[in-house]
C-alpha cells in the first residue's frame, strides 16, 4: 500500500519519514534528501537528492526511509554529494538492516549548515550571500560544507525548498492566488515560479497542483 510513515522514534531526529510505493508513481515534487531505499529482495540502495521528479512505474514494491539533511555523512560516513541520483548499493539485507546502519553512533551535525537549513526552510528566497554571513561563512565554504551535509548546492536545495512551500500555500487555499503564492514562496515573480516548474515536474505550477490533488 502507498503511504508516507513516520519514522521510528529513536531515529526520529535522522529520518524524516518511511515511505512506499508500488505501482505507477503519482505526481510528486522533487525531494532534496537522501533516501535509504529498500528493494523487495531485501537489497539496499541509496539514492542522491533530487531537483527533478522521477516518474514511471515500479515493477515491484519499494520502501524508502528518507534521511534528514547530515545524517547520510554523519551516521553512515558517506558525505551526501557522493551519492549519484541514480543510486548506489549499500550494504546490508532488508529493512531492519538499514534500520540498524541508521542507529550507529554519529558525528555531530555540522552546526554551520543546520543553521542554514533552518534559515532557508524559514525564507528560501533569500540569496545565499546571507545565509553564509549569518553563519558566518563565505559562500563557497558555505557550498562546501552544504554539498557534503545535503548532497546539493545551497542555491539548489532552495529552488527545491521554494516548490514544496508553493505547494503547501496552494493547498492551503481554496482557491490558489498563484501571483501571491509566487512572491510568499520566495520566487522573483510568477513567471520564475512558473519556469522553475517546469523545469522540476515538466508542467506549470497549475497543472502539477490539480494532477496532486486528483491523485492523492
Amino acid at each position: 500500500m502507498n503511504g508516507d510513515f513516520a519514522p521510528p522514534s529513536d531515529l526520529a531526529d535522522r529520518v524524516s519519514r518511511v515511505w512506499r510505493r508500488e505501482g505507477e508513481l503519482p505526481p510528486a515534487l522533487p525531494q532534496p534528501a537522501v533516501d535509504l531505499l529498500v528493494f523487495a529482495d531485501g537489497s539496499l540502495w541509496l539514492t542522491g537528492p533530487e531537483t527533478e521528479a522521477r516518474t514511471g512505474n515500479l515493477t515491484e514494491p519499494l520502501t524508502g526511509v528518507r534521511l534528514r539533511p547530515g545524517t547520510c555523512a554523519s551516521v553512515l560516513g558517506i558525505a551526501a554529494d557522493e551519492v549519484p541520483v541514480a543510486g548506489m548499493p549499500f550494504p546490508g539485507d532488508g529493512f531492519d538492516a538499514g534500520l540498524r546502519a541508521l542507529r550507529a553512533s554519529a558525528r555531530p551535525p555540522d552546526p554551520a549548515v543546520k543553521q542554514v537549513l533552518q534559515a532557508m526552510r524559514a525564507n528560501p528566497g533569500a540569496p545565499v550571500y546571507r545565509h553564509a554571513a549569518a553563519a558566518g561563512l563565505s559562500e563557497r565554504q558555505l557550498r562546501r560544507r552544504f554539498l557534503v551535509t545535503v548532497g546539493l548546492s545551497p542555491k539548489a536545495y532552495a529552488r527545491v525548498v521554494r516548490l514544496h512551500r508553493a505547494m503547501a500555500l496552494a493547498r492551503s487555499s481554496s482557491v490558489p492566488d498563484w501571483a501571491e503564492i509566487a512572491v510568499r514562496s520566495g520566487f522573483y515573480d510568477q513567471p520564475h515560479m512558473l519556469a522553475e516548474f517546469r523545469r522540476a515536474v515538466g508542467s506549470s505550477c497549475v497543472r502539477f497542483f490539480q494532477a496532486a490533488s486528483v491523485g492523492g
